[in-house]
């Protein structure tokens, strides 16, 4: 994708690049428009051309819905992956505390009070957005905090060799590399190639949808202009479903909320309600 285009696509608002597009596909329909008006003037029999341009016309505008279709697919894909792992974390937090609170003893409960701080820092992971600044102190928080409870897990693996110790460990190591794939997930983007192409497919749509208009002799300005806006909206639909920290279409976090005021609640010295 050129830098130009990548620029748009990643760090523009949508209602910016929504106006520009529509603004260029009128531009390049009625292009095709006067070029198929001029074509019919000029060339004898040319209302012989009609049905052939329409099957043409008909047969453009299906191949980019179902390019939309697919993009929309994959994004919507990613966008549900992002979903479910936010859920998995929370659960592989709910269940490494409390098997930490029941195997008990100082490195049990250490494990136990750590775990509210690193939920709170996958909660941050995902506040921090598209800060790189932000995030760096994030990840470093993190690995710090995990090292603190894996030394913990080890010291009772170490003195206790017990198969609960090993699940215990187990667990453990879902909730860390669980923290991993979501950090991969936010990076998982529909290719920038397919973005690209359903610029240009949109493009070339509009540009033959108006030469057939031409030939017509009929503009159909609002009628395109609803057309126009509908792909419009689709596109725009996956560049913000591409758009995994910045997007209006996030998924929710309560679980990882949930989660974390059941451990709050359930920590030593927590207030009864």
């Amino acid at each position: 994708m050129p830098p130009m285009l990548d620029d748009l696509v990643l760090n523009k608002s949508l209602l910016l690049i929504g106006l520009l597009m529509i603004a260029v596909l009128l531009l390049t329909k009625e292009c095709g428009y006067w070029i198929g008006l001029r074509s019919t003037k000029q060339e004898a029999g040319a209302e012989k051309q009609e049905k052939t341009v329409a099957t043409i016309t008909g047969a453009m505008l299906a191949l980019l819905g179902f390019m939309l279709a697919i993009s929309i697919s994959m994004a919507d894909g990613h966008f549900e992956s992002r979903r479910k792992l936010i859920l998995d974390e929370a659960n592989a937090i709910g269940t490494s505390h409390l098997r930490a609170r029941a195997i008990g003893g100082p490195h049990g409960e250490q494990i136990a009070h750590l775990l509210i701080d690193y939920t709170q820092l996958r909660l941050d992971f995902f506040d921090a957005g598209e800060d790189q600044k932000r995030l760096k102190s994030v990840y470093g928080k993190t690995a710090a905090v995990q090292q603190q409870i894996w030394d913990h897990a080890s010291a009772i693996a170490k003195s206790a060799p017990t198969p609960i110790s090993a699940i215990f460990l187990t667990s453990l190591n879902e909730v860390f590399d669980l923290a991993t794939s979501r950090r991969w997930a936010l990076e998982v983007r529909v290719p920038p190639s397919i973005i690209k192409l359903l610029f240009a497919f949109s493009l070339l749509s509009m540009g033959i949808l108006g030469y057939y208009f031409g030939i017509c002799g009929f503009r159909h300005t609002i009628l395109s202009l609803f057309l126009i806006i509908a792909f419009t909206t689709a596109i725009l639909l996956i560049i913000d479903l591409n758009r995994p920290r910045s997007g209006l279409i996030q998924p929710e976090q309560s679980p990882i909320v949930w989660i974390l005021g059941d451990i709050k609640t359930s920590a030593p010295g927590a207030p009864v309600r």
